[in-house]
């Protein structure tokens, strides 16, 4: 076996980028334009300020942040807790347009076609009980093909957002930095 061949050049952040330009190409078809969506409350009732999605957007992402990160799963914090679609939000730049094409494009198929699609259901994604959307999310996963790399791409924000909040630091066994820096994630850039 030779272990002198180079690493491939695709990192993390290229293959989130170009799963999610592929992603969006194929779910945002004609058939789901903007009519698709329509104005629903928020679970938690509020909409907080956006910079990048829209409030069914930001609706349809807290609803896969939660089966991704549900309370009390893993860590006693889950996505809702520390209201992890508006900090993706947040961290998603406005100039990336392939990036935000290719999130918005990833929740409108999750909202729209992902519940018929793997569960036979009617309803929006949004709209189902936790275990129902888990349910999809891992039939999404197993699916392979464009689902799949839709599935990756949310788990990948989700988790990474999730890990780089400081209220999740104590329950991963990370202490913080020995010197306060600034905010590691707003210097990358994502």
């Amino acid at each position: 076996m030779d272990n002198n061949n180079p690493l491939p050049s695709t990192t993390r952040r290229l293959f989130l980028q170009r799963s999610l330009i592929a992603m969006a190409a194929v779910a945002a078809t004609p058939v789901l334009g903007s009519q698709a969506l329509t104005s629903t409350a928020v679970t938690s009732g509020q909409t907080p300020t956006l910079k990048i999605l829209s409030s069914e957007e930001y609706r349809t992402l807290a609803a896969v942040t939660d089966a991704i990160i549900p309370q009390s799963g893993a860590f006693p914090i889950g996505a809702l807790d520390i209201d992890l679609a508006a900090r993706i939000d947040h961290h998603l730049k406005a100039e990336l347009t392939d990036v935000v094409a290719g999130v918005s494009g990833a929740l409108m198929f999750i909202e729209n076609k992902a519940p018929e699609a793997f569960a036979g259901k009617t309803a929006r994604f949004s709209d189902l009980e936790t275990s129902e959307r888990e349910s999809i999310l891992l039939a999404m996963r197993d699916a392979g093909g464009v689902p799949t790399i839709i599935f990756s791409a949310m788990r990948g924000l989700s988790i990474f957002y999730f890990y780089t909040h400081e209220d999740a630091w104590p329950h991963i066994g990370y202490d913080g930095p020995l010197v306060k820096r600034p905010n590691p994630v707003q210097q990358m850039g994502v």
